[in-house]
């Protein structure tokens, strides 16, 4: 009986997260259609500077330098998989789905790039901010920008301590002689 119990328990929020996984991969879709994936590249390259800063009287190699920015893809990827929460919070799958959908548009990715938009494009990103999706975003778009202020705070916050510790550990707090 105990065992059955405990499979239960096991295998239950497996199934659970299985469901949500689908719709947390289709928000980080959006995510990376959106630009939020660009951004998040942008703040990753901004620690470096910072950590510089603070290594400044340490000769460190420029491959060592080097070797701390070899995982961008992966400290990326961990910001739009926390960064999807703050969507997630205020926006339903079929909500997501018409986002990622006018995203993907010609003039949706002229928006998200403030890019000049032809009348005709301006039109198009006009209607879809009139149609129930674009109003759910917009009325939602401070509070999700507050989650992911947030959100890039605390990532970029984490990812600067990684580094510190990174160096740290790579000895590179001693004075060279």
């Amino acid at each position: 009986m105990r065992a059955f119990i405990l499979t239960l328990f096991c295998v239950c929020p497996m199934l659970s997260w299985g469901q949500s996984d689908d719709f947390h991969r289709e928000i980080m879709d959006m995510m990376t259609l959106k630009g939020d994936e660009v951004t998040a590249s942008m703040l990753y390259h901004d620690v470096f500077p910072k950590l510089k800063r603070n290594f400044s009287n340490k000769q460190i190699d420029p491959e060592v330098w080097q070797t701390l920015r070899a995982d961008e893809a992966d400290r990326v990827s961990d910001f739009v998989v926390q960064g999807a929460f703050a969507y997630r919070k205020f926006l339903s799958r079929e909500e997501v789905a018409g986002l990622s959908d006018f995203f993907a548009s010609g003039p949706g990715q002229k928006y998200v790039s403030d890019q000049g938009l032809t009348r005709l494009e301006q039109k198009e990103v006009d209607q879809f901010f009139k149609s129930p999706i674009g109003q759910k975003f917009k009325q939602n778009s401070d509070s999700i920008a507050l989650a992911l202020d947030q959100i890039k705070k605390d990532w970029s916050q984490d990812l600067f301590k990684k580094k510190m510790r990174e160096l740290i550990k790579g000895g590179h707090l001693k004075n060279k002689e």
